[in-house]
């Protein structure tokens, strides 16, 4: 206390520096304690887990991994020679890195005194001592503790260097060559500070025109880097791999997020930095106080050099950090943290030279200030808050500790040592390729079987979703885990993990050809069905494609649906296929519980996202000629439900629970219901889903659904509960879920209508929806081009209006047809279909959709009214020439087209389209 409290005088009272001086065993102890605060209280994550499993194997096998990793082996050298003497606890293992970091202490005083003078060398010697950034990565068994002392050192031999211009020793470059290479054999970043040290002496040697000693240096640097230049040479795809310089879904980092993110992460060490408001503002404050600080000392002649010197011992290195992050945005802003001390001892220049003035005496005070803040805030973010504690792999071995037992295998991400560092139970751990995944897991697992798959939610080795495939397949997703960072697949084998044959099949979708599917029969109703697709890329894109799975009943409502990237083996997307490389796909389709277990059909499309919206592949015949956006693949068949308590799929809450569920009758509680819309039109569907849960000695009851409004029904609907699966299937306790379709009758008009769900004498109010009801015209308005024509006895074309007859592919073209309802408007919903065709008859361009853009669907027509109808077509492929316009009506739900008066299924228009080059 007595030291604390003479430190704390002597700086605010700017005293001589000798009366600092004895305080140095104080700053050694705060810099140690801080960086031993807590050592071990952090699990091991993921990078340090491959430090701790590299530094205890052998000799061979380290250096072996190395060659095929980006990162060099000194650090992992180092630390397998601690580990031998202290151990490979969490406490030892971090030890060394908090040993050398507290070592910088000292290291940054000589520094500071040799080049800025005693008391500038105090200030940057006590902002490394209690920096939240050194403090963080000092408890981590990697080598970045170590590498801002081999920088330190580096710019002091290079002053050196500078300052002996005219006559450099011998020694003195064999330094300089020794601490770059030692810095490139801990980390290949170092090669910025490399780069950016040897620029600052090429001015001073080109001048006096002596390279000899310069040229020894590099020369004694690639002598020392030869031996592991040629082993990663000889492993050079499996180092850009591990580097993931060709990742395909990671964009340039944004220079705005860029920088922001560097400068939060030097003060503070920690990543969501830039995401918590009191280190964000601290640090805008700094940065507002250092900027002036750096101007005030600029524009003084005696300080400006300095100043300008050690902003760019700090910015140098960190300029070749943004093409280091263009080519690798994967890099984490730590790689580039060991440049941060050259900050420390910029600040502490200016708090030195800006404290001994009156005039700057308070921009010094509110530098300090801010230096405080930010430091406080961000070592007690680091120690006491838990958004910024490390993935607690610890908590996921303690809990598959209590759960697997002998013959249960646990599958942890590849090369991610963390969970096994922890785990010591009895069960089989490994680790799995995806590509090598069918050989292994068929060894691995066995009928009966559980099976335990570690996953981060922030990235994934399986981004194909292989490995999860293959164990929903074999068996049943029966539990989720989940844990800071990460989480915990539980699965339940029925069989051991083994390859579809897919059968096959023959669809195009674009440059994209469907061949061959797998689809699992009798999956559980309340888990996930699981779906292989084989494809074959017929022509280059440059499109990333994705597919949208959908399962459908009888009725066309959507069960569940899945939208997936397209990836190969390696993670590409199509836009990195090979022509003719063929690809399968796995695909699982998660079960919502209460699904019925029932018979239905898969369907599949293809589509690409440009921004937000979604743009989807027409479905091709053998002519080329669109046929849809969507395939029926098969139908599937669904097992009853294994009634599992847990919803591993997380997809219970799309019917809420209500708080008091309705007794509907003896044995049959209501408890959960949901529209799927707020606002209705006549003609328009209303999708109403209930929740149901039998018990024992149930009956089969009658539920009328309908929809009243001013307490008149304006449509009734009745039907078994259950539909076809009816309630005497149902077992106890069985939760249901029915699906029931109101369509508002073309009479409705505006209001709010209720919908209300009775079961005998038992009635209950589902919820409201608003009634939108248009004003029927029965008086054709002018138009262009009249023309009629009957499709059937659902409507007559009474004409169109065309914006323009010459346009180009380039732009759309929106005609507006007149359609007259007749009477069998509203037995279907009916989607109308305009066509450009070439003048060999081939479909150009297009626009499929329901009348009015689905604000006026058939069945709310009523017979005798005029239906404006506009649509907007566009050009599927660059033309130029004469072009035809196609009309037509289709059933949305069965495809068939309504025919029209002539016999055909469409009309051409008489108008012709002049389609000219853009």
């Amino acid at each position: 206390f007595s030291a604390a409290r003479s430190l704390i005088r002597s700086l605010l009272t700017h005293c001589p520096i000798h009366r600092l001086f004895p305080l140095w065993p104080f700053l050694i102890a705060l810099s140690f304690a801080l960086r031993l605060y807590h050592l071990d209280a952090q699990p091991i994550w993921w990078d340090e887990a491959i430090s701790i499993r590299l530094a205890t194997s052998s000799l061979p096998d380290l250096l072996t991994d190395r060659a095929a990793h980006v990162h060099p082996p000194l650090y992992f050298l180092l630390l397998k020679a601690w580990v031998t003497l202290a151990g490979s606890t969490a406490f030892s293992a971090r030890f060394l890195s908090a040993w050398f970091n507290t070592l910088l202490v000292p290291a940054v005083y000589a520094f500071g005194h040799r080049w800025l003078g005693r008391r500038a060398g105090a200030w940057a010697a006590l902002l490394v001592a209690i920096s939240p950034l050194y403090v963080v990565y000092a408890q981590e068994a990697r080598a970045y503790a170590l590498l801002p002392l081999v920088y330190l050192a580096l710019l002091d031999r290079v002053e050196r260097v500078r300052a002996r211009a005219c006559s450099p020793t011998r020694r003195d470059w064999l330094l300089l060559g020794l601490a770059e290479a030692i810095g490139l054999y801990l980390h290949y970043v170092f090669l910025l500070a490399v780069v950016y040290t040897n620029l600052l002496l090429l001015p001073a040697l080109a001048r006096r025109r002596r390279w000899g000693g310069w040229l020894g240096s590099v020369a004694l640097v690639g002598l020392l880097l030869l031996p592991w230049a040629v082993a990663v040479a000889l492993h050079w795809p499996a180092v850009l791999a591990d580097a993931g310089v060709d990742a395909p879904f990671v964009e340039p980092v944004p220079l705005e997020y860029f920088v922001r993110l560097l400068w939060t992460f030097q003060w503070s060490g920690l990543t969501g930095a830039p995401g918590h408001p009191p280190i964000r503002w601290t640090a805008t404050a700094l940065a507002a106080s250092l900027l002036a600080g750096i101007v005030a000392l600029a524009g003084r002649k005696e300080t400006r050099g300095e100043a300008l010197r050690l902003l760019g011992h700090w910015l140098g290195p960190l300029t070749g950090a943004l093409l280091l992050w263009q080519l690798k945005p994967l890099s984490h802003p730590r790689y580039v943290a060991l440049f941060a001390v050259a900050l420390f001892i910029l600040v502490a220049y200016l708090l030195n030279h800006l404290g001994r003035r009156r005039a700057t005496a308070p921009l010094a005070a509110l530098l300090g200030l801010a230096v405080l803040a930010v430091t406080l805030t961000s070592l007690h973010a680091y120690f006491a808050n838990p958004r910024f504690a490390k993935d607690d792999t610890q908590g996921v071995a303690a809990a598959l500790s209590a759960h697997a037992a002998s013959g249960d295998l646990i599958l942890v991400p590849p090369e991610d040592w963390s969970v096994p560092y922890y785990y010591n139970g009895p069960a089989q751990v490994a680790m799995v390729w995806p590509d090598e995944a069918w050989d292994r897991l068929g060894g691995l697992t066995h009928a009966g079987q559980t099976a335990y798959q570690v996953d981060y939610y922030r990235a994934t080795r399986d981004p194909g979703g292989l490995l999860s495939f293959g164990l929903e397949a074999a068996g049943s997703l029966v539990d989720r885990w989940g844990f800071k960072g990460l989480f915990v697949r539980v699965y339940r084998l029925e069989r051991p993990v083994g390859p579809p044959a897919p059968g096959p099949v023959a669809a195009r979708f674009g440059p994209l050809e469907l061949s061959g599917v797998w689809a699992e029969q009798g999956a559980p109703a309340d888990t996930a069905l699981s779906l292989a697709l084989r494809w074959r890329l017929a022509e280059p894109t440059d499109g990333r494609l994705r597919v949208g799975l959908r399962l459908r009943d009888d009725e066309g409502w959507a069960w569940t649906a899945t939208d997936d990237w397209l990836l190969d083996p390696r993670g590409n997307p199509t836009d990195r296929w090979d022509v003719g490389q063929e690809v399968t796909t796995y695909h699982l389709l998660p079960l919502p519980p209460g699904t019925p277990p029932l018979t239905y059909t898969l369907t599949v499309g293809v589509y690409w996202v440009e921004g937000e919206e979604a743009h989807p592949l027409d479905l091709l015949d053998e002519a080329g000629n669109p046929q849809g956006q969507s395939l029926e693949l098969r139908t599937v068949s669904l097992g009853q439900p294994l009634g599992l308590e847990a919803d591993p799929y997380g997809l219970a809450d799309r019917v809420p629970l209500w708080e008091a569920p309705v007794e509907m009758g003896d044995g049959l509680i209501l408890t959960g219901a949901s529209l799927d819309r707020a606002t209705v039109a006549p003609g328009q569907p209303l999708f109403v889903t209930l929740r149901w849960r039998g018990q024992d000695g149930s009956r089969p009851y009658v539920a009328a659904l309908s929809l009243v409004q001013r307490d008149m029904p304006l449509v009734v609907v009745p039907g078994p509960i259950g539909g076809r699966y009816p309630i005497d299937r149902w077992s106890a306790g069985q939760t249901v879920v029915e699906h029931r379709r109101l369509v508002v009758p073309p009479a409705a008009t505006d209001g709010p209508a209720a919908v209300v769900l009775q079961v005998g004498d038992r009635r209950v109010e589902l919820g409201t929806v608003a009634i939108s009801a248009a004003e029927h015209r029965f008086e054709p308005p002018p138009m262009g081009h009249a023309f009629r024509f009957r499709f059937g006895d659902v409507a007559e074309l009474l004409g169109y209006d065309l914006t323009s007859t010459e346009v180009t592919a380039s732009e759309p073209v929106t005609i507006t047809l007149y359609w007259r309802a007749l009477e069998g408007a509203a037995r279907a919903d009916y989607t109308v279909f305009t066509h450009i065709l070439a003048e060999d008859g081939r479909l150009v361009g297009q626009h499929d959709g329901p009348p009015a853009g689905g604000a006026r669907p058939t069945p709310g027509w009523v017979p005798g009214e005029v239906i404006v109808d506009r649509h907007v077509m566009t050009f599927r492929e660059p033309y130029a020439g004469i072009a035809r316009i196609e009309i037509g009506l289709y059933d949305l739900v069965t495809m068939e087209r309504v025919p029209a008066e002539t016999g055909a299924t469409f009309i051409l228009l008489p108008t012709a389209l002049t389609v000219e080059q853009p």
